[in-house]
């Protein structure tokens, strides 16, 4: 018994160094914004409870991202930091929650609106079914 989980603490152990190596080798990819990357990927990973190379993968496309949008739109950055963070699709409304999440405030009128403005730039596609628009990052980005 106790040698099945030396074993399994082994496997375990290897499984984090695998980890270890790989968000070392994501940081020294992004050098130039490895600081930017490492501190949104904690702000990911707080508040959406993301695991860790998860949100450096996010932080990394979310930084591609805002760098075409206007600096001073923090609504436009959060959109695309909860979109990045979401698996899939989410309606407006449980993208307003997102954004609410991460700025603290949040209007589901003014999140429509900037989703509106992303759609027109390319950084984010609808989807209208019924009443309700679905809204996720464009593919190209």
């Amino acid at each position: 018994m106790s040698e099945n989980r030396l074993r399994r603490i082994e496997e375990l152990l290897v499984m984090i160094l695998r980890r270890i190596e790989e968000l070392e080798n994501s940081i020294r990819i992004h050098d130039s914004q490895a600081a930017s990357s490492i501190s949104l990927a904690g702000k990911l990973m707080m508040t959406f409870s993301m695991p860790a190379l998860r949100a450096l993968k996010a932080a990394s496309l979310i930084l591609k991202l805002t760098s075409k949008v206007d600096v001073e739109d923090d609504v436009s950055k959060a959109i695309i930091e909860a979109l990045a963070s979401s698996k899939n699709e989410v309606t407006i409304s449980e993208l307003t929650r997102m954004v609410k999440a991460l700025r603290g405030k949040a209007s589901r009128r003014i999140i429509a609106s900037k989703v509106k403005a992303l759609h027109s730039r390319g950084i984010v596609a609808t989807r209208k079914s019924g009443n309700r628009v679905y809204v996720k990052l464009a593919k190209e980005g």
